[in-house]
């Protein structure tokens, strides 16, 4: 993930950040609002870590799972249904019942019991 998706979604990541890292405080978080530069100074100061450091814990905290708050976002959500056109077969249609992908052959006749 991109820091960029951490800065809109800075509430949303809060608990996972005081997992990573327990001595920031929630007071931190709220000064440092998203800010990637404030955050890792912050993280510099508390632990005493070298800069480059901290930057690779960063790095390697972001390569984890991302909140339910984030993916729930509408913009998100959004994003993820336009790109999911991209996995729809020629010929099927990206709004249909997902029932009924792969399933070309099968109608909706109860009668047949198709």
């Amino acid at each position: 993930m991109r820091w960029r998706t951490v800065a809109d979604n800075w509430e949303a990541f809060q608990e996972s950040i005081l997992e990573a890292w327990p001595d920031l405080t929630e007071e931190d978080l709220i000064e440092i609002e998203g800010d990637r530069v404030a955050f890792e100074k912050r993280l510099v100061d508390l632990t005493g870590d070298d800069q480059d450091d901290i930057a690779q814990q960063v790095e390697e905290w972001m390569e984890g799972a991302v909140p339910s708050d984030v993916h729930m976002d509408e913009h998100h959500d959004d994003d993820s249904i336009r790109d999911s056109r991209l996995y729809v077969s020629p010929g099927e249609d990206a709004s249909d019942d997902d029932r009924k992908f792969g399933d070309d052959n099968v109608t909706d006749d109860p009668v047949s019991g198709g």
